[in-house]
């Protein structure tokens, strides 16, 4: 239901090229921008979401080189990197004032369908949910 949808990505051509299939596929209406150091989220912006492997564990102490001063408590921010759930991005993007969601839903729903693929049964998803939460003492 997203009305825009901007990406943004080290190499333009790859963020174009998605940008493309977005408009080809949905309603939305995608842009691409090409990433740079310290990177401003684009004004207006409600979901802003690390795609990116940054802040995965062992290299749980980097995080993406955006301008958190950008971000507002409008936001909802989201990781796909689920270890450390609460990753340094997320940290950051709360002290804005923005809602941090970690990746372990990410996670669990990829478990999930996986093994109702492999298996042919419903996977209980509650009980992945819950214990990715205990694994990651959430």
């Amino acid at each position: 239901g997203a009305a825009t949808i901007t990406i943004i990505n080290r190499t333009l051509a790859r963020a174009e090229e998605l940008a493309k299939v977005v408009n080809d596929s949905t309603s939305a209406k995608a842009s691409a921008l090409a990433w740079e150091a310290n990177q401003s989220v684009p004004e207006g912006t409600d979901i802003l979401i690390n795609a990116t492997s940054i802040g995965l564990a062992p290299q749980s102490d980097q995080k993406p080189d955006i301008n958190y001063q950008t971000v507002t408590s409008n936001m909802v921010v989201t990781d796909v990197v689920f270890n450390p759930a609460d990753t340094l991005f997320l940290q950051e993007a709360a002290k804005q004032g923005a809602k941090p969601v970690n990746g372990l839903g990410m996670l669990a729903c990829q478990g999930a369908l996986n093994f109702t693929l492999w298996t042919g049964v419903e996977a209980p998803l509650d009980v992945m949910e819950n214990q990715l939460r205990e694994e990651f003492g959430l």
